[in-house]
């Protein structure tokens, strides 16, 4: 399979995946006038997101569907960028996009939430490499926790500008 057939696959199912969303969250009921102000997707989400999705192409047993995440091993970057190194039949652009994309998935809260004292860390073909240490738990879930103040307070705070405003 090539790098520009898994490529033009991938947008294909992300523009279904969007169509049928679309088509399935059509509002029942009239907005208010601040439901409806949306921010578009950042662009450098849509990169990150692409880049996980090669990611579980290419290394399914490492990088699993978000329900079925596991701690990753310790140094599993420099495995990857070694491991890219020895693949021909990818193009640099997405090399470099799923090394970048790697710091996303590890600080999405699914993996977060998978960061338990004791749980096995695994490599990118899905082997336990290491467990997780008490100390790397509780960082990962004050990660978490600080993440979520963090939206809670973001989300409380456009409501207060949009009454400002109102």
């Amino acid at each position: 399979m090539s790098n520009a057939s898994l490529k033009e696959q991938l947008q294909a199912v992300a523009s279904q995946i969007t169509e049928k969303t679309s088509h399935e969250n059509k509002p029942k009921q009239k907005l208010k006038p601040e439901d409806k102000i949306s921010k578009p997707k950042p662009k450098w989400l849509d990169y990150a997101q692409y880049g996980v999705e090669l990611l579980r192409a290419y290394f399914p047993e490492g990088f699993s569907a978000p329900s079925e995440v596991k701690p990753l091993k310790k140094g599993i970057k420099q495995d990857l960028v070694k491991r890219l190194g020895m693949i021909e039949t990818i193009v640099t652009e997405d090399k470099a996009c799923m090394i970048k994309s790697l710091t996303y998935y590890v600080n999405t809260s699914a993996y977060h939430k998978s960061v338990l004292e004791g749980v096995d860390r695994i490599d990118l073909d899905g082997n336990p490499d290491g467990k997780v240490s008490a100390e790397e738990a509780k960082y990962s879930f004050d990660k978490h926790q600080a993440k979520l103040i963090e939206r809670q307070n973001a989300r409380s705070g456009t409501k207060e500008s949009q009454s400002k405003v109102n």
